[in-house]
């Protein structure tokens, strides 16, 4: 017999908000970016290796080919840096871009004016088609990666033909028209992958709701409230418990029909949320028409005072119970306990319920400690 072997599912990954899908976009992309610009400062700074005698031939003063060679060695450096911020999320990514731009709209403008490399102008266009394809979802660092080498462009031609020719400016404003185009579509698919990571979102939420919460009383189920109790134990968190039954409850379905009933805890439910100190204390379903209520940081007698506040507010609800053998309205026994020290959380439960069952051969309606 052969064992199955299961390949683990991804997990689906989720941002709470848009910027952090942004900075992880920026933590994926980046390295790539920096990888095209550090390949050609390579290129460039190794072009008399590449190419033997090129600067001979090329460059008519030796000091433009130096501030060329610093000026890569300047790309390499912010290549770097910028890997390294978008991994740690450090602010200041747009205004390294926008260095890194402007080193390599001098460069090129020095390519194709004094230069007059043919190669210059595709250069200019990878560079400029790499930023919009990494930095498509980041607008600011895009615009400052991108506009001092777009600018360049035109300027270059200008100064190159002492005037901007007509064919010129049609191609640069087809390919800026390209440039933008291209990042709104690609911006459409950012957007969608944030709105289903939104739809993710309210999934896990609405799950962890079902995992969690009573889907009739929208209360802490059960398995919440061990979990809640087992935390505070093993915090030596400081708790009171007040567990609750609904008096003659049976009754009540039998003479109202079950849908009723259900109607009738959900009323009950909203008294007990009414009656606590804070949202810290948890009110859940323990189970039927029992409801079970953890204080915390509450004293005994404090608790006293919460039980009175649930009677009053079951009082005010006046929720009718003709076949209630105490009132004519909807009322609940109750028992509290306190939390000692080398208590188990089932104890503290135990503990509870016996003061309850004590509330309701006491006559019901009242609380017992």
């Amino acid at each position: 017999m052969t064992d199955k072997r299961h390949t683990p599912q991804p997990e689906l990954t989720s941002w709470p908000t848009r910027q952090a899908m942004v900075s992880r976009g920026l933590t994926i992309n980046m390295p790539w970016l920096a990888f095209v610009h550090v390949s050609f400062a390579l290129m460039i700074l190794l072009r008399n290796t590449l190419v033997p005698s090129f600067d001979p031939a090329h460059i008519s003063g030796q000091q433009i080919g130096l501030l060329v060679d610093a000026a890569m060695l300047g790309v390499i450096a912010l290549s770097a840096a910028l890997v390294v911020m978008s991994w740690r999320h450090i602010t200041g990514i747009s205004l390294v871009l926008f260095t890194s731009g402007l080193l390599w709209a001098l460069c090129c403008y020095w390519f194709i004016v004094d230069w007059q490399l043919p190669h210059a102008w595709p250069l200019c266009t990878i560079l400029l088609l790499a930023a919009v394809t990494a930095l498509y979802f980041y607008p600011v660092g895009l615009l400052a990666c991108v506009l001092p080498l777009w600018l360049t462009l035109p300027l270059a031609s200008v100064v190159l033909n002492h005037g901007l020719p007509v064919r010129f400016a049609a191609m640069w404003t087809v390919f800026t028209l390209i440039l933008i185009c291209g990042r709104f579509i690609l911006l459409r698919w950012f957007d969608e992958a944030w709105q289903r990571n939104q739809q993710n979102q309210l999934l896990i939420a609405r799950l962890d709701a079902l995992a969690h919460q009573d889907p009739l009383t929208e209360t802490a189920n059960r398995r919440e409230m061990e979990n809640v109790l087992e935390r505070a134990v093993s915090q030596g968190k400081s708790f009171t418990l007040i567990m609750l039954d609904v008096d003659f409850f049976k009754l009540y379905n039998d003479a109202y029909g079950h849908q009723a009933g259900d109607e009738c805890l959900v009323r009950v439910a909203q008294a007990l949320k009414a009656s606590v100190r804070s949202p810290e204390d948890l009110v859940s379903r323990y189970g039927g028409e029992e409801f079970l209520l953890i204080l915390f940081d509450c004293p005994p007698e404090m608790a006293g005072k919460v039980a009175k506040r649930i009677q009053d507010n079951l009082r005010e609800a006046a929720i009718a119970h003709k076949a209630s053998k105490v009132s004519e309205y909807v009322t609940a026994s109750m028992g509290i306990a306190g939390m000692s020290a080398g208590l188990t959380a089932d104890c503290v439960v135990a503990q509870a319920d016996a003061a309850l069952y004590r509330a309701k051969e006491g006559g019901r309606n009242r609380w017992s400690q």
